[in-house]
């Protein structure tokens, strides 16, 4: 497979909806900016800021070490790049830390946040040398951090995406889109979306 250089982002995308990354990869497609995303983006620009007023909040679940906001990481074994929200080091352990400005799923990690997170996961143990067995996601809309363990069998699933992601933008294969209505709403791709539900 020829090197093709992906972002957790592609895996969130890929896991919230296989069409998301042939759209954006394969028919050069740009989500429209709707209102929401835009002030997500101003909001997401200062979470890092709000690290103070969130020690209570970590010392409540013994996250201690050193924290390294806006992180670059590069794995070229992997040919996967990105910018992790948070890493916490702390007695040789890693621990990543994604933040999201919207809400938890009823009090859970959303299905395509995890797989984002265990991506980054991915990259901080090629980049460090180190295993990661666990990371949290931060929902500020709600004000949640949430506990995701890094198992053997979901790192299998984003190799198995990252794979699958690169033969789609090669072959310009369509991938086979089970779609959603209420995901097919929500979302930003829907105007030029062949597989359009709603």
């Amino acid at each position: 497979m020829s090197k093709i250089w992906l972002t957790p982002m592609d895996i969130k995308q890929y896991f919230y909806c296989r069409a998301r990354p042939y759209l954006i990869h394969v028919m050069k497609v740009h989500e429209s900016p709707k209102e929401y995303m835009i002030e997500g983006k101003e909001a997401h620009e200062g979470l890092s800021r709000l690290e103070a007023r969130r020690k209570t909040l970590f010392k409540c679940i013994n996250i201690k070490g050193q924290k390294y906001f806006r992180v670059k990481l590069i794995s070229r074994r992997l040919a996967l790049r990105g910018v992790l929200d948070c890493l916490v080091v702390s007695n040789g352990k890693y621990i990543p830390i994604e933040y999201k400005t919207s809400k938890s799923y009823k009090g859970t990690i959303h299905s395509h946040h995890k797989y984002q997170l265990v991506a980054y996961a991915l990259l901080v143990e090629d980049v460090y040398n180190t295993i990661v067995r666990k990371g949290y996601v931060y929902y500020h809309a709600d004000d949640r951090l949430l506990c995701q363990a890094i198992t053997s069998n979901m790192r299998r699933q984003v190799l198995k995406a990252l794979e699958s992601i690169r033969r789609m933008i090669l072959t310009e294969q369509e991938p086979i889109v089970r779609p959603l209505p209420r995901k097919c709403r929500a979302c930003g791709y829907k105007r030029f979306c062949p597989w359009l539900l709603v």
